[in-house]
């Protein structure tokens, strides 16, 4: 009971003076604003910004208006570009210096012509040198689309060229000719009849376990994969803040004055700890429920998000609370702390999940106290997986938050009988 009393001495503390813990707290909702601002809204309905690609239109003819079909007549790649037609390379120029489009297709004067006298024709591309990725990826889709056009149209050439001949001639076609015309694009048709099943392919990822899943079918996948690492980046600094408070009232004389009460060492102890844990327990679900609001992040299977969370905060408390243990005063103690902290973020992939790190740094992100944490949490709210498809991660965020509080009972014992 008297540890109780002390822990809401600590908390009550906080509360007439949140507002270092406030700053805190807006570090991971900062960092996921800055990334809602570079992907764009879109993001948060579940897929990326498209890429925007330019046309200029200099051919004025019927085969070059269906260019921008290319990139967003439909199927799988609809959703990913989107076309503006130009009217000159100036408007193009100074859209590609405002970042505001990843390429610029042109369609030549004679390019219909040249077609239809099966000579050579080309299609202009080019990369805005403001960007990377999204430019090579534009460029990759047309050269694909352009291979597939190719084989349509040698399919087709031999009616083309009769349409072009008597087009030369300037005479009406007879009916014999516009028949022999019809049965050569019937035959053409035939031959590419099974090319028509492209647009019936989909993509989806399939899990070990066997459950289907369609890529960028979750709304808030974006913001699942990213918000859990923000939150326990901040939650580690929030942590290393109340420890430090409780570092200060050790050098200021406080904690002597508390000794004087009738209460026992250990009664004291316990009222830090139980302060520490449930300050951050319930700071890392204050944010998790910000997230869901704010950035529309389910919250599945709550006794694992509560599990994961419970057994992180006592982590992050127990690896402050043996800090100040050790360290004898706030300079040193924030110097150890930050420095721990950085470490842990840059090996357990709090800025980048790490799913996306090469095999042997996954390995290690992944037995790291914030790592496993941070992809408990990725498997709960991004994949839906249960308590028990997430128990491994659970079992190592646990097994370090015992560990650690093992140690700062040992060094807070030491200090205290110092």
């Amino acid at each position: 009971m008297n540890a109780l009393v002390i822990a809401c001495h600590h908390l009550f503390r906080i509360v007439r003076s949140p507002g270092l813990i406030l700053i805190l707290l807006a570090i991971p909702l900062t960092l996921a604003g800055i990334e809602y601002a570079a992907f764009g809204p879109t993001v948060a309905s579940g897929r990326l910004p498209p890429i925007k690609v330019l046309v200029l239109d200099e051919d004025r003819s019927f085969l070059a208006g269906a260019v921008p079909q290319l990139f967003t007549s439909g199927g799988p790649l609809k959703d990913t570009f989107e076309t503006l037609a130009v009217p000159d390379r100036a408007a193009a120029q100074a859209l590609f210096q405002k970042n505001d489009a990843a390429a610029l297709v042109i369609v030549p004067a004679g390019f219909q012509q040249a077609l239809l006298d099966g000579r050579r024709a080309e299609l202009q591309f080019a990369p805005n040198p403001l960007q990377t990725f999204s430019p090579q990826i534009a460029e990759s889709v047309l050269s694909m689309v352009t291979l597939i056009g190719n084989g349509l149209y040698q399919q087709a050439l031999t009616p083309l060229q009769r349409i072009n001949a008597l087009k030369n001639s300037g005479r009406q076609p007879t009916a014999d000719e516009i028949a022999e015309i019809s049965r050569g694009f019937f035959e053409a048709g035939r031959r590419v009849n099974g090319l028509s099943a492209i647009n019936n392919i989909s993509v989806t990822s399939v899990r070990p376990a066997g459950q289907r899943e369609g890529i960028g079918a979750s709304p808030q996948a974006f913001f699942a994969f990213i918000f859990p690492g923000l939150v326990i980046f901040g939650v580690m600094f929030v942590s290393q803040s109340l420890g430090l408070r409780l570092l200060r009232d050790r050098t200021r004389g406080l904690e002597r004055r508390v000794a004087m009460a009738p209460v026992s060492p250990a009664t004291q102890l316990a009222g830090s700890f139980l302060f520490m844990i449930v300050g951050l327990f319930v700071i890392l679900m204050l944010l998790m429920l910000v997230g869901a609001a704010v950035f529309r992040i389910e919250l599945r299977h709550p006794p694992a998000l509560l599990l994961i969370g419970a057994g992180f905060s006592v982590f992050a408390a127990a690896l402050h609370l043996a800090i100040i243990g050790i360290a004898k005063d706030d300079r040193s103690a924030s110097f150890i702390g930050t420095g721990i902290i950085m470490v842990l973020a840059l090996l357990g992939g709090t800025f980048i999940p790490a799913e996306q790190f090469p095999d042997f740094l996954r390995r290690v992100a992944f037995v790291m106290p914030n790592g496993a944490a941070q992809q408990a949490f990725i498997d709960v709210l991004a994949h839906g997986r249960t308590l028990a498809e997430a128990s491994t991660r659970v079992g190592v965020t646990w097994a370090w938050a015992l560990a650690m509080l093992g140690a700062a009972l040992v060094l807070s014992r030491r200090r205290a009988i110092a």
